[in-house]
Formats: structure tokens, sequence, C-alpha cells
């Protein structure tokens, strides 16, 4: 069984930094996709029951990077164009803004997190690749049960762009094998479906949004069955996807 227990969107660092300055001080050196996604990412992981055994998925930004970083690459390619890199100073936090699994990495340094972990590259529909993963873990037909899986926690963090201005969201959401309140109700995950379709051209490649979205259908269901049809636009391009969810009371 998997179970949504917990959920976090965050959108807005100046909301962070006045509200939560512990985490701020944790996040800041990172650029925008991470400081959205381990800011979420702290926020469920209070209602963990043990957050060093619990396993991490990470998404990685389909739009990583940030403006320091690109800044740093136009001053190597105009100098090497030169033939000489010139005045080249870098910030070394600078170099972390390329690492896909920036977000799982700090996560599991800060609380301790010894569990089985996994980074997803930053392609589009990922997360649905994430939403079968939490099941393999908490259903227990991945390959190695040799110890069983309690929790599981999603996070994403993603941007629009890498200049100044960028808006970003950060998304993550924790998944339970025994059922916990979630909004004044139970929410399983029941099943993923996949179908293969012809190539759609218009995907816009997104780690959080898709997630996000389904945080709001089920926000928006009362009871029973929820037969979500992820929008083709946030899929790989080739498949059809339905995420079956049950909500009870």
């Amino acid at each position: 069984m998997a179970y949504l227990v917990a959920s976090a969107e965050r959108r807005d660092l100046r909301a962070i930094q006045e509200s939560s300055p512990a985490i701020w001080r944790r996040v800041r050196r990172y650029n925008l996709p991470i400081q959205l996604a381990l800011a979420a990412a702290e926020e469920v992981i209070t209602t963990s029951r043990d957050t060093g055994s619990a396993v991490v998925i990470s998404l990685a930004p389909c739009q990583p990077g940030s403006a320091d970083l690109y800044r740093w690459g136009d001053v190597v390619t105009s100098g090497m164009a030169s033939g000489t890199l010139g005045d080249l100073r870098m910030n070394p936090t600078q170099t972390l803004h390329a690492v896909d699994n920036l977000a799982m990495s700090a996560f599991a340094i800060t609380y301790g997190n010894q569990a089985e972990c996994l980074g997803l590259g930053g392609a589009a529909g990922q997360a649905w690749c994430g939403l079968e993963a939490v099941m393999e873990k908490l259903d227990g037909v991945a390959a190695d049960q040799s110890v069983g899986t309690e929790e599981v926690l999603l996070m994403a963090g993603d941007q629009d762009a890498t200049d100044e201005s960028a808006a970003g969201i950060g998304v993550a959401l924790l998944f339970s094998k025994d059922a916990r309140p979630y909004l004044d109700c139970t929410v399983r995950l029941v099943r993923i479906e996949r179908k293969v379709q012809p190539y759609v051209s218009n995907i816009r490649p997104h780690a959080a949004t898709g997630l996000c979205e389904l945080l709001a259908a089920i926000g928006k269901q009362k009871q029973g069955l929820l037969s979500y049809d992820v929008p083709r636009e946030q899929t790989d391009g080739y498949s059809s996807i339905s995420i079956v969810v049950e909500i009870g009371s």
C-alpha cells in the first residue's frame, strides 16, 4: 500500500527567508529549483516517523543551472574565443548548480538519511516514473526487499528559465505504507496506467508542475476513486498516463 500522508509546495523564496530562517540558511547556497525543492521537503519530513530511514526519490530540474552559472559560462566561452580566460573568478558553490542529484544529496546530509535513494534525471515525464518507483518500494515489488520500506519521500524543483527573475516551484510528497490522515481523509495510490500513444511534440518539461496539478486534483476530490488523466504535455510525449487514487474517510 502507498498512502499519501503529507505534501508541500513552495514558490516564494522571500517567504522562506522571512518565515523559516533556519531552512533558508541551509538552502541559500543552491540554485532556485533546489532551494524550493528542499524547502518543501523540509516541511513534509516533519511528519515522518523516521527521517533517517525514509527512501528518498528526487527529480532533477528540467531547466537546471542558475543565472550565476550561465554568466560564468559566458565569461569562459568569450575568453576562449579571444585566446585567454582573462579575469576569471568563480564562487565554488556555483559548481553545485549543475549537479542533477543535488537536492537528494543535500537532504540526506542534513537529516543523516542512510536509506536507499534514487535520482531521476531532468527529462519530461519523470514525475510519473517517480510515482511508479514509490509504488514499487511500498508495495514490495522491487527487486530487493531485504529491508522493508515504510516511507518514501518524493521531491522535485524546477524553474521557468535561468534568469534572475525566473519563477520556480518546489514540491514534496511523503508516502507511507500505513494509512494516515491527509487533508482529513486517506489517500491511497492505487495504480498508474500507461499506454503508448503517437508522439506529441508540444510537451512542457517541468519536474514539479505535474505533481502540483495532481495534488490540486486530489484536494478537489471528496471521496471514492479519482482517475487523474495526466495532460499529454506533461508526459514524455509517447505515453498516455492515468493516476488512480482512492480517497477514503
